[in-house]
């Protein structure tokens, strides 16, 4: 039986799965290898703490 080659399944920036091959030894593709620690990741991950600090400020207010 033929190996099928697996595919990638990250979300797009769409929110679709990604349909690319993944890379051997990997379990993503060659677009979304960085995506788990490279900078744009770090730089979201940020974002979103930034504005979960700033809801609880603000509920804490009221």
């Amino acid at each position: 039986m033929a190996k099928v080659p697996q595919r990638c399944g990250w979300r797009t920036k769409a929110g679709k799965p990604c349909t690319l091959r993944v890379s051997p030894g990997t379990s993503r593709c060659w677009r979304h290898q960085g995506e788990w620690t490279g900078p744009g990741k770090v730089r979201r991950i940020e974002e979103e703490l930034k504005k979960a600090k700033q809801e609880l400020a603000k509920s804490r207010r009221k």
